[in-house]
């Protein structure tokens, strides 16, 4: 009783009924309006925030937000349904191509835009030279928990921009986060890959602090900064082998803050390229090694230097470099990444999902069994689809952030009784006949997908937990229970 009163609680303060809150659905399956990302961005109205949600699936070709002869005024975000099952590819490299921007799989030519939760990729090859995954030219572009995946120039920004990424992922071999542009990188990854041995490439720093305002005495270039990243390698990558950076040109720099380095950063940390480390602003602040010990900074190029604290607390945050660059224009990235609050008290009765309304908010988006289910700007949502399963909801922030989940529920009470049985024992799930399997974590992630008909599945690589286990047998049967695994 108490659950129906507030399931009506809640449909009461509902002003809208499933209506939309992305501005549009890419999905490669034709299950939404459109299949293509660019011609999801071709139809958004200039001037106005458009939110783009990408279901998972694989996204083949160029795409453009403006071109270089025509920037947009298009105001966009990317929202990926998941980082590693979201990707957009292309395979083009210089010299099959003649110049990069027809190598590059996604470029931006306009200001504000933001992506979360996306790979971008450039499978070209280890050895096809120049392949760009992404060219960010234009200003205020961030990034949360995005994924760059390619080789040599994986990563290339354009003079005289800002950009921000948060808590992602660049991979590459040769220079491959390079050119100009003033990027912050914030608890990121740096993978590093078999046949590569730079990191960074900076060519040109718009910007730059005075000598006169520094602690350390130094003119300090604002080009790339990483702080608290991750620099690791690909399996099978030589110690020593690695560069943390070269100068591409005169009036270059690179600062790693409170970065942890792998064995495969070289001793000298940094390497020559035609006499352009004399004029090079290249320098680190605590670098530690994986057991959280500081580097041993005894060999490093006497060209490069070791930053003051003062300087990495005062100078070289986000907010210090950006209002510097450009006073006038604010660039607060830190505030554009953070998730909006998730949804509560969400509950479900029959067909209807309902949850409490979450302040500036643009919307919310459902998910069932962990897949996109649909997305609405109601705090209700009724689902006309016969299968049962577990829901999880998320806010959308203004900007398209996603938040954590609510609460998960699920209407496994009300499944058929011809449910499929599953026993745990020594790690060994066991179904009552052959099903395809997935099992999923209650923040909506899926752990294990077996698409094959199985009757006993090795479940050694799932931890001690709660989970949802969602079965489909022979006959399309869809069959969801709660799982709970205990390793002993």
């Amino acid at each position: 009783m108490k659950k129906n009163l507030l399931i009506n609680l809640l449909l009461s303060i509902s002003l809208l009924v499933n209506a939309q809150s992305f501005t549009y659905v890419v999905a490669t399956d034709g299950s939404s309006s459109y299949t293509t990302v660019q011609a999801a961005i071709d139809a958004c109205p200039d001037g106005q925030r458009s939110i783009i949600f990408i279901k998972n699936g694989t996204y083949y070709g160029q795409t453009y937000l403006g071109t270089k002869t025509v920037p947009s005024n298009k105001i966009i975000s990317l929202i990926g349904e998941s980082r590693d099952s979201v990707i957009l590819t292309y395979d083009k490299a210089l010299p099959m191509v003649t110049k990069f921007e027809e190598a590059t799989t996604f470029q931006i030519y306009a200001k504000d835009f933001y992506a979360e939760n996306i790979t971008f990729a450039n499978t070209a090859g280890v050895s096809a030279g120049q392949a760009l995954a992404l060219y960010t030219a234009g200003d205020k572009a961030t990034f949360k928990n995005c994924y760059l995946k390619g080789f040599q120039d994986t990563y290339r920004s354009k003079k005289g921009t800002r950009a921000y990424m948060k808590n992602s992922k660049i991979e590459g071999t040769v220079d491959f986060i390079y050119a100009g542009g003033t990027v912050f990188f914030d608890d990121c990854e740096l993978h590093c890959l078999q046949g590569g041995g730079y990191i960074v490439a900076p060519e040109d720093a718009s910007f730059s602090i005075p000598a006169a305002s520094t602690t350390c005495g130094k003119v300090l270039k604002l080009e790339f900064i990483f702080r608290n990243c991750n620099i690791t390698a690909e399996s099978g990558v030589a110690d020593n082998s690695y560069y943390l950076g070269r100068p591409w040109n005169v009036t270059s720099g690179a600062f790693y803050l409170n970065c942890t380095l792998g064995k495969h950063i070289n001793p000298k940390g940094w390497k020559e390229w035609s006499g352009n480390e004399t004029t090079a602003s290249f320098a680190e602040y605590n670098s530690k090694d994986t057991n959280g010990n500081p580097v041993d900074i005894t060999n490093r190029v006497a060209w490069s230097f070791q930053l003051p604290k003062e300087d990495v607390d005062n100078l070289l945050t986000p907010t210090g470099i950006y209002a510097r660059i450009v006073p006038t224009i604010i660039y607060d990235p830190i505030t554009l990444v953070k998730a909006p609050e998730a949804p509560v008290n969400l509950l479900v009765s029959g067909k209807i999902l309902a949850w409490t309304p979450v302040s500036n908010v643009a919307g919310y988006v459902v998910y069932k069994d962990g897949h996109y289910l649909s997305n609405t700007a109601s705090t209700t949502f009724t689902d006309e689809t016969a299968s049962t399963g577990v829901y999880t909801v998320k806010s959308i922030g203004t900007m398209g952030q996603l938040s954590d989940i609510a609460a998960t529920v699920t209407a496994i009470e009300e499944v058929q009784d011809n449910k499929i049985s599953v026993t745990v024992k020594n790690k060994i799930l066991t179904f009552g006949e052959p099903v395809a399997v997935e099992i999923i974590g209650m923040d909506a992630k899926i752990l294990l997908a077996n698409k094959q008909l199985v009757q006993n599945l090795n479940i050694t690589q799932i931890k001690s937990g709660v989970y949802i286990v969602h079965m489909t047998n022979t006959d399309g049967l869809e069959c969801t229970q709660k799982l709970i695994i205990t390793h002993k």
